[in-house]
């Protein structure tokens, strides 16, 4: 084959990569985006997602470690924050926290680090200080803590302190704006390397709302837990 030949055919294969991330970016938007839907597939058009190995092994490693963790503390929520107490992570409970984190476009649950004005706003709001950095912590409701939404965000932490990307700054406010809707017009201006920071907040989203999923249908009650799951009631605390 001559070297125009394989340069076209270079040229044709990456048209088609490109149409299949699309599509696979289209599904996993529409996966996050509709809270009905619990299970993503990986193929669209005949195209398929080439999952690399390794990384697969080390989610499947991590799903079980924390499989191991929720059955040592029996799924008590006290204990759960306890342990991450203990792997440095700060966990504030407020009152009212959910309206509270809705004035600066948050939600109860896993708050990745910030800096810059984002981190200003949320100090002031919250803490009642000014400071332009804020660190990785957990804020929650100091009443009802709902034990299937405070596992998901565990599952996110935990994925976190493992080196998974998504939980930069970037990823997740460009996150936040595409659930807010008009994720075509966004997606339209992203660059590639947005794209992919973007990706990686949506997979972690996916990997961990998949994960409490099968782990309420192992677990005792798990029929209940599904429901609410199903619902979108566990996405609130």
């Amino acid at each position: 084959m001559g070297i125009m030949s394989l340069i076209n055919l270079f040229k044709k294969t990456s048209l088609f990569l490109l149409k299949c991330q699309e599509q696979v970016i289209t599904m996993q938007l529409s996966f996050f985006l509709n809270k009905n839907k619990k299970f993503l597939k990986h193929n669209s058009n005949g195209c398929s997602v080439v999952v690399n190995v390794k990384n697969q092994e080390k989610k499947e490693q991590l799903n079980n470690e924390i499989k191991q963790i929720l059955k040592q503390y029996k799924n008590d929520s006290n204990l759960l924050i306890d342990y991450i107490i203990k792997h440095k992570t700060k966990v504030f409970k407020l009152s009212n926290a959910k309206k509270c984190l809705e004035i600066i476009g948050e939600e109860p649950g896993l708050i990745p680090a910030y800096k810059g004005y984002k981190a200003f706003i949320f100090n002031l709001v919250i803490f009642k200080k000014i400071s332009f950095k804020t660190d990785t912590m957990f804020i929650l409701d100091d009443k009802n803590i709902d034990i299937y939404y405070l596992i998901q965000q565990f599952h996110r932490w935990y994925f976190m302190n493992n080196g998974f990307p998504g939980f930069d700054m970037k990823s997740q406010i460009l996150l936040k704006q595409i659930n807010k809707g008009n994720e075509d017009s966004i997606i339209a201006k992203l660059k590639p390397n947005d794209i992919a920071d973007l990706q990686n907040a949506i997979a972690r989203d996916v990997e961990s709302i998949t994960f409490v999923e099968q782990y309420a249908r192992e677990t005792a009650g798990s029929k209940k837990a599904l429901e609410k799951i199903k619902d979108g009631a566990g996405a609130s605390i």
